[in-house]
């Protein structure tokens, strides 16, 4: 294994990462003590470090990143594990070349890294898959999480394949879809009224936290294994793994990566995953980023513009169809702000019409059925194309973390004036569907012929 400590982002300190535990000097969560109390408690601070000169000797590690990619588990020397891994083959998903929708936004070379097919329908998959794998190791008996859907439902999935148990917090408007898979995998979900930070702060003692506040989460920690997005340090290392696929797909990488940004896990580990190439000698070049979140609520990108390092808390954030990125707070705003710096990123606001626009313009002309929060990255790259800052040579991907079937109903809700309606016709009504398929066929092609060769048929 090639891993070599954890370390902490803020002051520098090494923490060892043992093969069947965690540090002891961490007192059960995976903070810097010294730093959190400073940081608010709840602001990831580590990060896995490995030895990368070691890794560059392994023998044609250059062909690896030349060869057809399955799962995230064909990179299992750049992962931090010692143990068979849980793996539902997360990873090796499609990177599609969109030529329509290019034409549509004037870019030659727009690509979609399509997160969709990952077993439980997210990119969350990669992170469970690695995090899972490290409670395992470490002999933990549950695992729990609080999340706005995907990250739980994800690691439920993998709790599941594991025989772990599993315990997950979530805002009671989470969508039904993604509830749904929580309790087919037999996790116990509790939904707590509120935001997502709302959620977060009562189970993770945050600073408006009481004693008894406090008391709740000293026992959930003591029973089940941190999972949390921006508290768990191995779940980012699941994340890298896109960029990897992402160059080994191209050949090469890509002027721009567009990136959902709701904690900021996925963005740090993306960037990780472009860094460490580099490292390695598999490339010289790093992308920009696109960061993307949305308008009024986009605590990451406000500090961002403001050059602050810890995100601007937003008091009253809107209601958004992208229920997977409206923040608050970005939980791990320090590490993405500073990933956003290094990569000179553009950081991009989108709206619900926006989102919705971006969404079925995929659909419809691709035939890639997104996630509204997912469709956020194609909302921004559209409006970064149209100020020019995006160049028509450009090569762009754009992460689309999750599959429309996670929030059919929000679609069906914000969508329903866009979204066709069904016809129905009583069976053995040949005469009403002639005469609506007649329709159709003139509306489509201006033309009569089509229809006469659909009537001779029938």
């Amino acid at each position: 294994m090639y891993e070599t400590h954890l370390r902490c982002i803020y002051c520098g300190r090494k923490y060892e990462i043992y093969p069947d535990r965690e540090p002891s000097e961490l007192n059960g969560r995976l903070l810097c003590p010294y730093c959190s109390d400073k940081h608010k408690g709840i602001y990831g601070s580590l990060e896995v470090v490995y030895d990368y000169e070691k890794i560059k000797e392994i023998p044609d590690i250059n062909k690896m990143f030349k060869r057809p990619i399955e799962t995230i588990w064909d990179f299992g020397f750049m992962l931090p594990t010692h143990i068979k891994p849980i793996t539902l083959e997360e990873g090796g998903t499609p990177l599609y070349l969109c030529k329509r929708l290019g034409e549509y936004y004037e870019i030659e070379n727009l690509y979609v890294k399509y997160e969709g097919v990952n077993p439980t329908g997210s990119f969350k998959d990669r992170e469970s898959s690695v995090a899972i794998t490290r409670a395992l190791e470490i002999g933990a008996m549950g695992v729990t999480t609080v999340s706005s859907g995907n990250a739980a439902s994800s690691l439920a999935c993998y709790a599941a394949k594991a025989g772990l148990k599993c315990l997950v917090f979530a805002p009671s408007s989470t969508s039904i879809e993604k509830l749904t898979q929580i309790g087919a995998f037999d996790a116990e979900c509790l939904t707590v009224d509120g935001t997502i930070e709302d959620v977060w702060e009562t189970i993770n003692a945050g600073p408006q936290s009481n004693p008894l506040a406090i008391a709740l989460s000293k026992f959930i920690y003591t029973y089940y294994y941190d999972c949390n997005p921006a508290l768990n340090p191995y779940r980012s290392e699941g994340d890298k793994t896109e960029a990897y696929e992402i160059f080994v797909s191209l050949g090469e990488v890509p002027d721009w990566v567009a990136v959902p940004i709701g904690n900021g896990c996925n963005l740090i580990g993306i960037w990780k995953g472009f860094k460490e190439m580099v490292e390695i000698g598999i490339t010289d070049k790093l992308p920009r980023i696109i960061g993307v979140q949305v308008k009024r609520g986009d605590p990451i990108l406000q500090a961002f513009d403001k050059g602050i390092f810890t995100s601007i808390p937003i008091l009253n954030p809107p209601h958004s169809i992208a229920e997977g990125i409206v923040a608050r707070d970005s939980y791990d705003a320090p590490r993405a702000l500073m990933v956003m710096k290094e990569a000179k990123a553009k950081a991009v606001a989108v709206d619900d019409e926006e989102i919705i626009d971006a969404l079925l313009t995929l659909a419809k002309l691709e035939g890639i059925f997104a996630e509204p929060t997912a469709s956020t990255t194609l909302a921004a790259v559209e409006k970064l194309r149209e100020a020019h800052v995006i160049d028509k040579s450009d090569k762009v991907v754009c992460v689309v973390t999750g599959g429309g079937l996670k929030a059919v109903k929000e679609v069906l809700t914000y969508c329903r004036k866009e979204v066709k309606p069904i016809d129905r016709i009583k069976r053995g009504d040949y005469n009403t569907l002639f005469r609506d398929v007649q329709k159709i066929a003139r509306k489509h092609f201006q033309t009569g012929s089509s229809t006469r060769a659909m009537r001779s048929e029938l």
